[in-house]
């Protein structure tokens, strides 16, 4: 996604494949990010059943604590001197948001830059 120079048109064109492979109205249709438990984009063998793939996030302010087996991982205290520990590879696929659960779930902001403020 850091390496796009428009992220938010990629993120819509996954839920305009999905909306369109599945019937339902691009209005009614939210992203969905899963982890992987990888780093490296080359121990995937197969493309996803849903959605894309992305690497290259970076988290500020936190840490990422690996899962156990096919447990997905999640934010942890960020640790000494870590100041910009890299994301696992992510799941990015769409669902209706009748289907979304936010369970377990932490809203969170993704930001394109590390400046703030206008850009």
């Amino acid at each position: 996604i850091s390496g796009l120079f428009n992220p938010m048109s990629f993120l819509t064109a996954v839920m305009q494949v999905t909306a369109r492979d599945r019937g339902l109205a691009l209005d009614y249709m939210t992203n969905r990010t899963s982890f992987l438990n990888t780093r490296d984009p080359g121990d995937l063998l197969s493309q996803p059943q849903s959605g894309v793939y992305i690497h290259g996030l970076f988290m500020e302010g936190a840490g990422w604590e690996e899962g156990k087996g096919d447990d997905e991982g999640h934010i942890a205290e960020s640790k000494t001197k870590e100041l910009h520990p890299e994301m696992p590879v992510a799941n990015v696929f769409s669902v209706h948001v009748t289907q979304m659960d936010w369970t377990s779930m932490f809203h969170c902001p993704v930001f394109i830059t590390a400046q703030r403020g206008p850009t």
